[in-house]
């Protein structure tokens, strides 16, 4: 068995940080998954008489208010990437992609739910960021919006599935916060459990 001493290369501090926020990110996400009323039972047992997903209003309402924070995010990586350091960029990319992938991943859920998924805006008023830190405060401000927003939405979701794939987009937001934080020179994990106050 090989094993790296973490303490050699800042970079693998990073990655171990980074692992830490996946193990708390994850842990998070399973209680949060199995939040949810007594109504979430008898929802999934009338779904399984139906032919396919029965369309709830209130669901896709929910996922496409979590959909508008998801394409805020994707253009706030996307402006702001160029402004970050090198690590940062590389960073940036790799959450951009995973914004990309929730936007998609929500997208298909509103579908399933019956609704019409909402487009990403033209544009949004960011202000004028004009430094790394600058950036970094922006990002880290949205993603702590977007976990905000999918604790509130996964306990109020019909369907356990449904419950389960946000609780999955929201341990990866916790991760994304975790390494912006860090960034800022802040705690990268600040408390046991993923709130999204700070």
């Amino acid at each position: 068995m090989v094993s790296e001493p973490a303490e050699a290369d800042p970079a693998s501090r990073r990655g171990l940080l980074k692992a830490a926020g996946v193990g708390l990110a994850g842990s998070a996400a399973l209680l949060v998954t199995a939040c949810g009323g007594s109504h979430s039972s008898s929802s999934q047992a009338s779904t399984t008489t139906t032919s396919g997903p029965v369309p709830n209003s209130l669901d896709a309402a929910l996922l496409n208010r979590l959909l508008d924070l998801e394409h805020m995010g994707i253009a706030a990586y996307t402006a702001g990437i160029p402004l970050l350091s090198p690590a940062g960029r590389k960073d940036g990319q790799l959450f951009l992609t995973q914004e990309l992938s929730h936007a998609g991943e929500l997208s298909g859920l509103v579908n399933q739910a019956g609704g019409k998924p909402h487009k990403g805006r033209e544009t949004y008023n960011f202000g004028h960021p004009s430094t790394e830190e600058d950036v970094l405060k922006l990002l880290h401000r949205i993603e702590r919006a977007q976990i905000n927003a999918y604790l509130d939405a996964i306990p109020k979701v019909s369907l356990g599935s449904t419950r389960a794939a946000l609780a999955a987009v929201l341990a990866n937001d916790a991760q994304h916060i975790a390494v912006l934080r860090l960034s800022l020179g802040r705690r990268p994990i600040p408390t046991a459990l993923v709130t999204g106050h700070e």
